[in-house]
């Protein structure tokens, strides 16, 4: 029958694709994902595997302190095909950035503006795949108060100036480890300390050190 009403299952479907539709973007495959810096805690819903990496991508930047992805959650409709506004980003030193999703874009980057394409996502890849394991370890401890592990992981490299994330464990052993990879994850996300995560996947030999500032 064409006129069947659809299950509990389909009107959730249906609710998720809305503002994705209203985006510009048919919602195939979708992400549901949990921003590490939103206190809400509200999930973000990304509509391809392209977002999802251009939110990886972001999230590991190193320059940027903040990203906001009210773009997105406000439902801003593309300005067509070739590029979407993706997110508003505060680099380290205070700066606004508009971010831009445009696959096929090749145009440089101008002041004010970000633009995200294929071609850069592709060299990202180990970012990319790194912090697809470190968003979720820092959303893992959300109930968790981190901030006596983080003290104490900070002392440690204020020490040793580089540890990795197996001596750090190590070190901390009256801790539970998903909660010292957590205090890590979170202060890499807070920039608090720097790692090789862009060149070598996240895991026990990623190195730590606190971030030089200046």
């Amino acid at each position: 029958m064409s006129g069947r009403a659809k299950t509990p299952a389909q009107r959730k479907r249906s609710t998720y694709l809305a503002p994705i539709r209203a985006r510009g973007a048919r919602g195939n495959n979708l992400w549901f994902v949990t921003p590490p810096q939103d206190s809400s805690e509200s999930s973000l819903t990304l509509c391809s595997d392209l977002e999802f990496e251009t939110f990886l991508y972001l999230e590991g930047s190193p320059d940027l302190s903040h990203v906001d992805y009210g773009p997105l959650r406000r439902e801003e409709a593309a300005p067509g095909p070739a590029s979407r506004h993706f997110a508003t980003a505060t680099t380290l030193d205070g700066t606004r950035l508009d971010i831009e999703l445009g696959p096929e874009r090749v145009e440089p980057s101008v002041p004010g503006r970000r633009l995200i394409n294929l071609s850069i996502l592709n060299a990202g890849q180990v970012r990319i795949q790194s912090w697809r394991a470190i968003v979720p370890a820092i959303n893992r401890c959300r109930a968790h108060s981190l901030n006596p592990v983080i003290f104490r992981c900070r002392r440690l490299l204020e020490e040793r100036h580089e540890l990795t994330a197996g001596e750090l464990c190590a070190q901390l052993a009256s801790e539970h480890t998903a909660l010292v990879v957590g205090a890590l994850a979170k202060m890499l996300r807070a920039r608090e300390i720097e790692s090789d995560v862009d060149q070598q996947l996240w895991g026990a030999r990623t190195w730590f050190r606190l971030r030089r500032h200046g």
